[in-house]
């Protein structure tokens, strides 16, 4: 029975030093796999990723260099039209409204129909340029007719003379007529087929020509601002009735600190945001650095040009404007992008032949452009700027299984 219990007390204690052997090298060989590898030991670890799933997540590459750190001043302003593209129309003769074309808010051609008027003063000269092209024909004829004569002198200086003023009085007068006709839209194409139907003795182009219909057309590509007149209205030559602008480029006017009068410079880029639309950009230019300071605010004007094609920003808007100012020290940075956060420690995925790398880094700064200034980086490391994301899901997937 003693030799029994003797036994059985041994192969227990056997049993339990192999168990502590084995733990103790299960300890040291877990031991051996995390220390110096994961991203809480400060240290590398490393993904195989295959060529096409670079390809897939469309993984962008670059080298850390010396970059200007930049931030961006703010400036406040409001948007204005921009005068040298808008028109006030007004009708070059008085008539009364018998069409509305165009209203508010409508996009338009250059040389798109705004308004009709009907115009019995329009019609009227349109009448005398028809008496006013035969007018001219004979007198022409028969000034060219004197010249011939007076040549076998069968016709006086003196009637040659009168002849060759009614000529020139008649010209003076047509083309005083082509003006006014110009004036209202008439081009020297339209009215050189009206003289050509005269010559041709056409009625039907001749009748259609004389008729009280004023069109009022559109100077310009644009937007219609504003219109002030209604249908049956009289409407004189002195009065703005529609206003047009070319809203593709606005006009915007910033108030500039004085101590930021270094930073801004003539053509300089410039953005501009509004509440309105949130964290939507809109970009210009610097167009105008005014020459007056003001006394009490100590601020200067700036202006600038802001594109607006899609027409979505409109003139008196509050905008904040930005440019950038650019500090002469220079570091080592990488873009903002491929900063990724594991297990709270921030880091990068450098490239090395066919592995990527999670490499913790220190972050100094980031600037207003997007520029991350670290240190753990070396101008030679192939970091992802673009995708890392794609590499801290699969890093956490793989630690996952891991566990």
């Amino acid at each position: 029975m003693n030799r029994l219990l003797k036994y059985i007390t041994l192969s227990i204690l056997i049993i339990s030093s192999i168990l502590l052997i084995q733990c103790g090298s299960n300890t040291k060989s877990n031991g051996e796999e995390t220390v110096g590898q994961g991203p809480e030991s400060g240290g590398l670890r490393s993904l195989s990723i295959s060529p096409e799933m670079v390809q897939k997540w469309n993984l962008k590459f670059a080298f850390p260099e010396q970059r200007e750190y930049v931030e961006k001043i703010t400036l406040n302003g409001v948007l204005k039209g921009n005068n040298e593209t808008t028109f006030l129309i007004t009708p070059r003769v008085c008539g009364i409204v018998s069409e509305i074309k165009k209203d508010v808010g409508d996009l338009v051609e250059k040389g798109d129909v705004l308004c009709v008027l009907n115009s019995s003063e329009l019609l009227d000269i349109k009448t005398k340029y028809i008496k006013a092209l035969g007018d001219f024909k004979m007198k022409k004829e028969n000034f060219e007719r004197g010249k011939n004569l007076i040549k076998i002198k069968g016709l006086e200086q003196k009637e040659l003379t009168s002849r060759e003023t009614d000529y020139k009085s008649a010209m003076a007068d047509l083309f005083s007529l082509e003006s006014e006709l110009i004036s209202v839209g008439y081009d020297k194409i339209s009215l050189q087929r009206i003289k050509e139907a005269l010559q041709q003795d056409d009625t039907s182009k001749i009748s259609a020509f004389l008729t009280p219909d004023y069109k009022i057309l559109s100077p310009i590509k644009g937007k219609i601002i504003s219109r002030d007149l209604n249908l049956g209205e009289r409407v004189d030559e002195n009065k703005n009735i529609y206003e047009v602008s070319n809203t593709s480029k606005l006009l915007v006017i910033l108030d500039a600190n004085e101590k930021d009068l270094e930073n801004i410079e003539k053509n300089k880029e410039l953005i501009v945001t509004t509440d309105v639309y949130g964290g939507v950009i809109f970009k210009g230019y610097v167009q105008v650095i005014m020459e007056k300071i003001d006394p009490v605010l100590r601020t200067i004007k700036v202006r600038g040009i802001i594109d607006n094609e899609e027409g979505r920003l409109k003139p008196e808007m509050f905008v904040k404007g930005m440019l950038e100012k650019r500090l002469k020290e220079s570091r080592v940075g990488i873009g903002a992008n491929a900063l990724v956060k594991i297990s709270g420690i921030d880091g990068v995925f450098v490239k090395e032949g066919d592995k990527f790398k999670f490499k913790p880094v220190e972050i100094l700064a980031i600037d207003s452009v997007g520029n991350a200034f670290v240190n753990g980086l070396s101008t030679k490391d192939n970091v992802v700027v673009e995708g890392a994301f794609y590499l801290k899901s699969e890093f956490m997937v793989q630690d996952e299984e891991g566990e």
